[in-house]
């Protein structure tokens, strides 16, 4: 079992070589070369300050902006269903039943200071 593993191993790693010098043929170094990838090395430590600086400044991404007014108006269309919701149900309790709304609202725990969103 262990002998196959190695034997396995030994297999892989000569065909990574293998395909290691094909691959340094394919691409010979020359002056260009070397130039074009000092400009990708350079363009990719610029493109990693760049995504860093932006981190930064995240809460003014026009993206994250965009998706909090949506929660906003999801939040608000919510709370005004909610009321209509406990607006109808007072109606309805206080047609149905005679009750008073004040004694209503008491009984369900209501404080005086809520008002219905308009």
């Amino acid at each position: 079992m262990v002998k196959e593993s190695q034997k396995t191993a030994q297999a892989q790693l000569s065909e990574l070589q293998a395909s290691i010098e094909v691959e340094k043929v394919a691409r010979p170094d020359s002056t260009e070369r070397s130039i074009s990838l000092a400009k990708l090395s350079k363009a990719r430590q610029e493109l990693t300050n760049l995504e860093k600086e932006t981190a930064k400044y995240g809460a003014c991404d026009p993206a994250k902006v965009e998706e909090k007014k949506r929660a906003v108006v999801l939040a608000k269309e919510a709370s005004i269903r909610w009321t209509d919701n406990y607006a109808v149900l007072m109606s309805h309790f206080t047609r149905q039943h005679g009750v008073d709304p004040e004694e209503l609202k008491k009984f369900l725990g209501v404080s005086e200071d809520y008002e219905d969103i308009l």
